[in-house]
């Protein structure tokens, strides 16, 4: 592995204003870099400045948008704060995921949800109720927009429309981003068992589903909200909300209600839909040992994002106005929660490398899941399972990349290939472009180095940055730990800031003072990331 490597590697970089692509030499100790030009790259489309948006479980919502004293969660709403603030886009917050597609919207309950998300209980499927009160919560984060998943497992299509009409009257049409029947439809099964061994299948609930019948049920229940419900004309519903796969399975994400079968089998007649959706999870949670091969194995998630390229290509040549999202995101599923491998250094790391490659082939955003109960989650909103309210490491990844992306909405996103024989593993470069200038560079350094299991000093890469002429400094802003990939939250910076319960998720800065500001020598910066390390470098 390359984190067993001690020596220091030049990486040279070129970035040109001007001209056409610059390839540099290459020596025994150095590597080169293709630092184009915008317009001589295949670089992504604008990037949406609400790309970092979240999503949370039906009854867990309550728990973050509102305190134990029933007063709104501000601690929740800084750190959304300390996000979309770095690049001026709206929250999109997605409400949903298996329990309200199986769960019952009730006029007569006082309670917003039931039963009661905490850090120790599951989701409970078959067994989830909302009330009128439910939406008067997402009030909490002023700005933000909804996605509002209504149920498509119901065979009852009264129960969705009663869901949608509710949701309208209660968050009001304004702040409402889209409408989405059903979650994962694709795992609707014959035989299909909630909580407690509930069944939740045929007659009272849809079986497994096809193409045909898929597009068949998802077109009635739309047609249903819209005649009921007095939405916006044209686009405003998302739709295939497609399950993950991974391990051996990993290549169904390309087919799964095929795209082009259900485009052409009329799920758009209406020319409704905005976005398609999918989910996706690295893999089954599992132990420390676990994290190096688990989540820092870059081509594991490169190889996993690159099968969604078929749908996003074939809506962009044929449906163009129409986005392909990941609208549940988590780095590993667990029915409970294992925080030495979800919520980590490395796991915040892999995170930051998910979202930079998934902005570089096309997908338009992605809503990271929040669930009481999740080990991979970015907070935990209030004490609860003996946990006290705390921000976990996974969160560091979230301003990083919104700085990425930054606030000019004009923002273009290009990973740059590494090339050379021994070219380091899990290494990648991404390019931030306004206009046709390269502005921002991250560099992910994945390879795994951990203080308390390594049993050598922590690797490096030393990478020389060819700048235009005329930048005369750099500013490079770390995410680190001096601990490694098994750091926890708590020795965890970014820009040598921290955002803590202690601080309502206000920002804490300078708690370390790591940030470089270097001088430009004969054109070149010099750059040095660490294992286990992600970098931002300012042009």
């Amino acid at each position: 592995m390359w984190s067993e490597i001690s020596k220091q590697t030049s990486l040279l970089l070129a970035l040109v204003s001007l001209g056409s692509t610059a390839t540099l030499p290459r020596d025994a100790s150095s590597f080169s870099v293709k630092v184009p030009v915008r317009n001589a790259i295949d670089a992504s489309s604008n990037v949406d400045p609400s790309f970092c948006g979240l999503a949370f479980e039906q009854s867990s919502f309550v728990r973050y948008a509102r305190s134990d004293d029933g007063k709104p969660n501000g601690f929740s709403a800084n750190l959304i704060e300390a996000i979309t603030s770095r690049t001026g886009g709206a929250p999109i917050i997605r409400l949903g995921g298996t329990s309200p597609d199986y769960g019952k919207y009730l006029p007569g309950q006082k309670e917003p949800a039931l039963p009661v998300a905490e850090q120790d209980n599951y989701q409970d499927i078959g067994h989830t109720t909302i009330g009128p009160s439910y939406w008067d919560l997402p009030k909490t984060f002023p700005g933000a927009k909804y996605m509002v998943e209504v149920p498509l497992a119901t065979t009852n299509v009264s129960e969705t429309v009663a869901w949608a009409q509710s949701a309208v009257k209660g968050i009001g049409i304004d702040n409402i981003h889209s409408i989405q029947p059903g979650n994962e439809a694709d795992l609707y099964a014959d035989n299909f068992r909630g909580e407690g061994g509930i069944e939740l299948n045929p007659p009272e609930y849809q079986g497994t589903l096809s193409n045909e019948s898929y597009v068949g049920n998802w077109t009635k229940y739309a047609d249903a909200i819209l005649k009921a419900v007095d939405l916006p004309k044209g686009r405003f519903f998302t739709a295939f909300d497609v399950s993950t796969h991974f391990g051996n399975d990993v290549q169904a994400e390309k087919y799964i209600f095929d795209v082009e079968k259900c485009f052409g089998l009329g799920i758009d007649k209406r020319n409704i839909i905005k976005e398609v959706s999918h989910h996706y999870y690295q893999r089954n949670a599992g132990t420390a040992a676990d994290l190096a091969s688990g989540l820092m194995d870059t081509s594991v998630t490169h190889n996993h994002l690159d099968q969604y390229k078929v749908r996003i290509s074939w809506l962009k040549k044929n449906r163009p106005e129409i986005a392909f999202v990941l609208n549940e995101v988590g780095n590993s599923l667990f029915r409970t929660n294992s925080y030495e491998f979800q919520a980590r250094l490395g796991s915040a790391l892999w995170q930051v490398d998910f979202y930079l490659y998934s902005l570089a082939i096309g997908i338009s955003r992605i809503n990271y899941q929040q669930l009481m109960h999740a080990g991979y989650n970015l907070w935990l909103p209030v004490a609860s399972g003996g946990l006290k309210a705390q921000v976990f490491s996974n969160f560091y990844s979230q301003p990083f990349v919104a700085d990425f992306i930054g606030s000019s909405g004009k923002t273009r996103v290009a990973q740059l290939s590494v090339s050379g024989s021994n070219a380091p593993a899990n290494l990648a470069v991404y390019a931030a472009y306004e206009d046709d200038a390269a502005k921002r560079i991250a560099i992910t350094n994945l390879n795994y180095w951990n203080k308390t299991s390594s049993d050598v000093e922590r690797p490096s890469v030393t990478l020389d940055i060819s700048v235009p002429q005329d930048v005369k400094t750099v500013k490079v802003y770390h995410l680190n730990s001096p601990q490694g990939a098994g750091a926890g939250a708590e020795t965890i910076t970014y820009g040598g800031s921290q955002w803590t319960y202690e601080s309502l998720g206000k920002e804490v800065t300078d708690v370390r003072k790591d940030t470089d500001q270097i001088t430009v020598k004969n054109g070149i910066a010099q750059v040095k990331v660490l294992s286990s390390e992600a970098l931002l470098v300012w042009l």
